[in-house]
């Protein structure tokens, strides 16, 4: 069997999107690249389907992927979240507004004596102990999606280990580390 470019085009294309997510500079942008992230990604798929589904001996080899893409909970939601997109109504995401964490340098309770906010700032903090206070940078949010009338969650696992679930970046990484590999075996098995 000959090499096929498109796949691997295809899954190129993927990564740039998590780079685009990395350097967005706003959160419509952010939004628009994981978008492009879960068209790329499964149409890289659907290619080296089309590529290497030329073999007598592909169909038993990726039906080993194939149960993957449908069992784990990462691979799964990116499947039904690219289906919701493309073919409902229905939100994938949604924007957060930025905010303040207001908590003990140690510890796990916090007393303060007096707070004053104008106009979302705050003015006046006073404790008795020490104070840590993080800005909280607004962000994308992951949301359950329903395609075809079944919900699916927003992941916490794949292939047995744990992913933040808040973590766009980090569930896109970790998807294009799967394609990746099992595009480089079946590179090995069918091109040679």
């Amino acid at each position: 069997m000959q090499h096929s470019d498109q796949p691997f085009i295809e899954l190129e294309k993927a990564k740039e999107a998590i780079s685009a997510m990395e350097s967005s500079e706003s959160l419509g942008q952010f939004e628009e690249q994981w978008k492009e992230f879960l068209r790329r990604t499964e149409r890289s798929w659907n290619k080296a389907q089309a590529h290497f589904g030329k073999s007598p001996k592909w169909s038993g080899w990726q039906g080993k992927v194939e149960q993957q893409r449908k069992s784990d909970e990462l691979l799964l939601y990116l499947i039904q979240s690219r289906g919701a997109e493309e073919h409902t109504v229905n939100a994938i995401s949604e924007r957060q507004p930025g905010g303040i964490d207001i908590n003990p340098a140690s510890g796990n309770s916090l007393f303060i004596e007096r707070m004053e906010i104008r106009n979302g700032q705050i003015v006046e903090l006073r404790s008795p102990q020490a104070i840590r206070i993080d800005l909280l940078p607004p962000r994308i949010r992951l949301l359950p999606v329903t395609n075809r009338g079944r919900k699916y969650e927003v992941p916490t696992s794949h292939l047995g280990s744990r992913v933040d679930p808040t973590n766009v970046i980090a569930i896109a990484k970790t998807a294009y580390r799967f394609y990746e590999k099992v595009l480089a075996e079946a590179e090995a098995k069918f091109v040679g």
